[in-house]
């Protein structure tokens, strides 16, 4: 496949690292965009923070054909504590971008968005029909992003896709502070962890690998709107640690606390759309796990933090 000169916004991050990889295999030229210092050394890297107009357009190459748009303020909770600083980079970040490629011609862009855009459904799975109704600054900004991008589409030609992300895990996040790398850092004796409630909660839980080969596979179709990616099978939070305990080998010990008030029962997502689009989710939570193990009992830096 052939996405000819590429830019990809969080290259450098969890899922943008792997993207990144094979953006490199199926385009003229990548560059990245990303906060952190380095990516791959065959990508164009620029330390630049989507938010600043004026650095986008002065830095980035004038011909662009596709663009994934990944960088974000993820956390819920820092959407929660500093909403103004995570709309400037989630919406008016994406904004920036939408301009960029309105200006230079790009024909594509791809978002990563989050099926927190919908909210909490009462019943049933989510799908790509469900209405806007997110319950977080970090679940508004995602949608305006993608209300934005509609926009583009419809005014200027630019196809739009939103991947609507499940909860993505995986080789390289170590650092992160979901639920998986913290249950990993348990089994390694660096921290303790709670249940809260019963941990009959349960969410649908998807593979980085997975995740950015579905970039990819979409940017090659001319699909433009939302679609959920995900495995489409839920797992509740009791029957995670017994998964993470057998690829890590050890008997992963927690607490139980009090439920969270309003905390979602749980998460379980259609991925009809998605396969019929070409997209292959093929790996085992279980297989999943192990491989993630592998990468995080070996990563030094959680030793040393």
């Amino acid at each position: 496949m052939e996405l000819g000169h590429v830019v990809v916004t969080g290259g450098a991050g969890f899922i943008g690292s792997h993207l990144l990889t094979l953006a490199l295999e199926n385009s003229k030229s990548v560059t990245v965009v990303d906060l952190r210092p380095q990516s791959h050394p065959n990508a164009n890297h620029l330390v630049l923070d989507i938010s600043d107009k004026d650095s986008l357009f002065s830095n980035l190459p004038r011909q662009i054909d596709t663009i994934f748009h990944l960088a974000a303020r993820t956390s819920v909770l820092q959407s929660i504590n500093d909403p103004q600083g995570v709309f400037e980079t989630n919406v008016v970040g994406t904004q920036n971008l939408l301009e960029v490629a309105r200006q230079r011609g790009a024909g594509r862009i791809l978002l990563a968005s989050t099926n927190a855009v919908v909210g909490n459904l009462p019943t049933g799975k989510i799908t790509e029909t469900a209405p806007l109704r997110p319950l977080t600054p970090y679940g508004s900004t995602k949608a305006a992003a993608e209300v934005l991008a509609n926009a583009y589409s419809a005014c200027y030609g630019i196809k739009s896709t939103h991947l609507r992300l499940t909860n993505v895990y995986g080789e390289g996040m170590a650092k992160k502070d979901s639920i998986v790398p913290r249950l990993m850092r348990t089994a390694l004796g660096l921290s303790t962890f709670s249940i809260y409630g019963d941990g009959e909660q349960f969410r649908d839980y998807v593979y980085v690998k997975d995740v950015a080969k579905a970039f990819i596979q979409l940017a090659g179709t001319d699909y433009q709107g939302p679609v959920v990616i995900g495995s489409a099978i839920s797992v509740s939070v009791n029957a995670l640690i017994e998964k993470v305990s057998k690829a890590a080998g050890v008997r992963i010990e927690f607490d139980r606390v009090s439920a969270k008030p309003g905390e979602m029962r749980g998460v379980s997502v259609d991925n009809t759309l998605s396969i019929s689009l070409g997209v292959t989710i093929d790996t085992h939570l279980d297989e999943g796990l192990a491989r993630t193990w592998n990468d995080f009992k070996s990563n030094q830096e959680i030793r040393n933090s």
